[in-house]
């Protein structure tokens, strides 16, 4: 909505600004992309908010391994007009489900991250890595166990 002071809204910024604004949000939008997935969907656990999805055709990866609605909003495009009045109602009277969300999406952010190959792996570990504390179990929830479960 125009003039909400709640509500930032940009197009094509770069990506340190991009995910900035993401890491100091409660909701990602999350819109329909030009192909079919979305590295928008993937980074909104990363970045710590709560992906709203706005795509009626999109279903993302993993649902048969994760619980995927403990962690996102999917919000059909039909009823957008109402999504931030929705949102902005669920703050405030829902604060216990706005933990639950993104509880659930730190729990399972490391399905959707690709785990390097070994030699990168032991310069990432040699150089302390954030991935270490950030996916503790990386080795059990990837993206690569994931795939590998499916097929």
């Amino acid at each position: 909505k125009k003039g909400d002071e709640m509500l930032h809204v940009d197009v094509d910024v770069p990506y340190v600004e991009s995910f900035m604004g993401l890491t100091s949000s409660l909701f990602c939008f999350v819109p329909r992309g030009k192909s079919a997935w979305s590295s928008r969907f993937f980074q909104t656990f990363f970045a710590g908010c709560i992906p709203v999805l706005l795509n009626d055709r999109y279903e993302p990866p993993f649902g048969e391994i994760v619980d995927l609605p403990k962690a996102v909003i999917k919000w059909p495009m039909t009823e957008v007009d109402a999504l931030v009045d929705y949102l902005k109602q669920l703050v405030v009277e829902n604060s216990d489900r706005m933990v639950e969300l993104r509880e659930a999406g730190r729990e399972l952010r490391c399905w959707y991250a690709w785990p390097p190959s070994w030699v990168e792996w032991s310069w990432l570990e040699m150089n302390k890595s954030k991935f270490n504390k950030t996916c503790q179990d990386w080795h059990l929830k990837n993206a690569y166990v994931a795939v590998t479960r499916l097929l």
